[in-house]
Formats: C-alpha cells, sequence, structure tokens
C-alpha cells in the first residue's frame, strides 16, 4: 500500500476518468494448486458483507459482489466448480484474526497491504486502488482534512483510513465502527460529522441517499490485496496466477459492469484496470 498527499482534482479525476492502463504482461510461471486445497476440495474465503460493490448479502442474504465473483473464479479454476468458494463474513476488525486462526483460507476484504499487516500475514499481488475520501451530509462544505478538528469523524475498525487520521490529525474526534451500515446510519442521525472510506465504497452511500454528498477531501491512494497465512506460498502463488488471468480474461472487468453503473462504475473500473495518479505500483512484497 502506498499513500500519496494527493489533491481531490487529481485523484477523484484519475479515479473517475481514468489514466494509463495495468501492464497485462502475464506471469512468468503457471502455479499449480496446493496439495492441500486440492485435498480440501473447497476455498474457504472471508469477504466483506456491508461494503457493495466488492461484497455484500443480496436479499436471499447470499454473499454476491466484486469479491465473491473472483473467489467464485479461484474455485471454478482450482475445483471446476464455482460453488466450492464457501464464504464467512467478516469485518476490517476481524479479518485478519479469521485468517490467522484458520476459520478462512483466503481473505478479499478490501484489506490494503500495509507493512504492519504483512508482519502478519501475506498478500497476493493488488487487485485494485482508490481514492480515499470523506462521506458528509449534503450542503456541508469540507476541504480538507483539517477542517474536521473538533469534529467527529468515523472510519472503520480495522481500516487504513482510521490508522491515517489518528497517527496524522490527532485533533479530530475518530470514533470506529464494524460496519459501513452503522456509520452510516449514524451520520444520517447527525451523531458524527463524516465517514471516511475508500472513495468507491462511499459512492453507493450517495446514490442511495440524496442527503449524502463526497466532501472535497482526499488524501491518499491505498490497494487491495487478497491476503493468504504467513508462509502459504502455494496458495499465495495460485491467487496471483487468478489475478493476473483474470486481468487478462476479462474476468475483473465483467465482475466490475455487473456490479456497478454510472459514476460508481467508471470509478471502480479505474481502479481495476488503470494506473494510479501516485505511480505506486500494484505488486506487493512479502516481508520476510
Amino acid at each position: 500500500m502506498k499513500t500519496a498527499s494527493t489533491r481531490k482534482t487529481l485523484a477523484v479525476a484519475a479515479l473517475v476518468f481514468g489514466m494509463a492502463a495495468f501492464s497485462r504482461t502475464s506471469f512468468a510461471a503457471d502455479a499449480a494448486l496446493p496439495e492441500t486445497l486440492s485435498h480440501a476440495g473447497q476455498l474457504n474465503v472471508g469477504v466483506k458483507c456491508d461494503a457493495p460493490p466488492a461484497a455484500f448479502l443480496n436479499a436471499q442474504g447470499k454473499p454476491e459482489g466484486i469479491d465473491v465473483d473472483f473467489a467464485r473464479y479461484i474455485a471454478k479454476n482450482a475445483f471446476g466448480d464455482p460453488g466450492k468458494a464457501v464464504f464467512t463474513c467478516v469485518t476490517s476488525a476481524t479479518r485478519m484474526q479469521m485468517l490467522i486462526s484458520g476459520k478462512v483460507d483466503l481473505v478479499i476484504a478490501t484489506m490494503s497491504p500495509t507493512d504492519e499487516r504483512k508482519r502478519v500475514v501475506d498478500f497476493a499481488d493488488s487487485t485494485n486502488w482508490g481514492a480515499s475520501g470523506v462521506l458528509v451530509r449534503r450542503g456541508e462544505q469540507y476541504n480538507k482534512l483539517e477542517d474536521f478538528n473538533g469534529k467527529t469523524l468515523l472510519s472503520m475498525k480495522g481500516g487504513w483510513q482510521a490508522q491515517y487520521v489518528r497517527k496524522n490529525y490527532p485533533d479530530i474526534h475518530l470514533v470506529l465502527l464494524d460496519s459501513m451500515n452503522d456509520a452510516i446510519t449514524a451520520l444520517q442521525q447527525h451523531r458524527a460529522d463524516g465517514l471516511t472510506e475508500d472513495v468507491k465504497a462511499l459512492l453507493p452511500a450517495v446514490a442511495r441517499d440524496p442527503d449524502m454528498q463526497l466532501s472535497n477531501v482526499s488524501f491518499g491512494i491505498s490497494w487491495g490485496a487478497p491476503a493468504v497465512r504467513r508462509g502459504d506460498d502455494g496458495l499465495r502463488n495460485y491467487v496471483n496466477r487468478m489475478i493476473a488471468q483474470a486481468r487478462q480474461d476479462g474476468t475483473f472487468e465483467q465482475a466490475v459492469k455487473k456490479f456497478t453503473s454510472g459514476r460508481l462504475q467508471e470509478a471502480v473500473l479505474n481502479g481495476y484496470l488503470t494506473a494510479p495518479p501516485d505511480g505506486s505500483s500494484s505488486v506487493n512484497t512479502v516481508l520476510r
């Protein structure tokens, strides 16, 4: 994960209108399906269940979304059956512990590969990037994070934005919640002044509620990547192969178009298919 102090005009313009395409060079060698996964006969995956379009619960209470479709894509390639991807709902606060404890084999849950996290889990290559922003009530004006000094800003427990604000803006009253739904409700009920998350995670709230808007605040670029247990090189290499293949065969693009439309679709497509304005790389290292 790379961050940059980025002007909104640069970051959001890049999100919405796009920049140069990712390199589509394939990985040098195919990775074999790990033996442990082959014996298990299924892939246990942790996904968010309240973070459209990445992952959410449909009307039947079943997970859907871009991350869910990618997990099913992995399962189809591994076992010949997308139904072999078995999903568990995780939050920003629980996803790493669910992985470390063995309750899931893989986490695809809007997680940025920070150096702190790399000391605990291993990340596959990044799949997408996004700018961080702040959701506010319509008509309220905020142009920079300093404008929230002395005010209440919501963020997700375990999220990168919370760590960034706590470290760099001690005068902001930061309140951490477990779910996006709870945070949006708190903002609607005037129990907070703003909610910070990836822009692409905030846009669905703007689309659903005409009383919500994105502020002019943008404060960084973050990457999202799948995570495996530390030292599970077999699964990590296999997921890397699937990421490269999905980018080349259009799987990511199809999933984004399936679950988004309008401005949100443009933003998310650019996060998957273009380079970010800060020039950061989609390739992650694994700390040893």
